[in-house]
Order: C-alpha cells, then sequence, then structure tokens
C-alpha cells in the first residue's frame, strides 16, 4: 500500500491575533502567507520523490466562544492543501 500524507494550511492561522476589545488580521496577507508555506512544501515533497496533488478551498474559520475568553467570531478565507503519495 502506498503511504499518503495530507497537510493544511488556513489563511486565519497566519496573522490572526486578538486585541483587547476585538481581533486583527489581515485576510489578503494571511492568505499570501499561506500559500506560500504550501507552495514550499509541495516543492520539497516533489523533490523527495512524491507525487503531489495541491487544491484550494473557501473555508468558514470559527474563532473565539464558550470558555476562550473571547467573543465567538466567524472569518472567511482560504485552506491550502497538499497532498501526497510515494
Amino acid at each position: 500500500m502506498a503511504e499518503r500524507r495530507q497537510y493544511t494550511f488556513n489563511s486565519v492561522d497566519y496573522g490572526f491575533e486578538w486585541t483587547t476589545d476585538w481581533y486583527t488580521w489581515d485576510m489578503v496577507a494571511g492568505q499570501k502567507a499561506a500559500l506560500k508555506e504550501r507552495n514550499a512544501k509541495a516543492r520539497e515533497l516533489r523533490k523527495a520523490g512524491w507525487t503531489v496533488w495541491v487544491s484550494t478551498s473557501d473555508s468558514l474559520f470559527s474563532q473565539g466562544g464558550i470558555g476562550s475568553g473571547h467573543p465567538h467570531i466567524e472569518l472567511w478565507g482560504k485552506t491550502y492543501r497538499v497532498n501526497a503519495a510515494q
């Protein structure tokens, strides 16, 4: 059986920060950073001999909420994926 791996790079993981009363996040910069990391991982895997597929999807991210000390918010952004098989 072939070995398979999957990696996800969520744009909200790049630059999202809670402030004292709300949050800051530059969606465009977050998406650019996530895409850059995804592409670097794809190149690394290809160089190591893996067969690689990349994909992108719009995603709804949930932040904060009960027990977090922050209000619950939802943000749209991109999720970039790398699937690889060897």
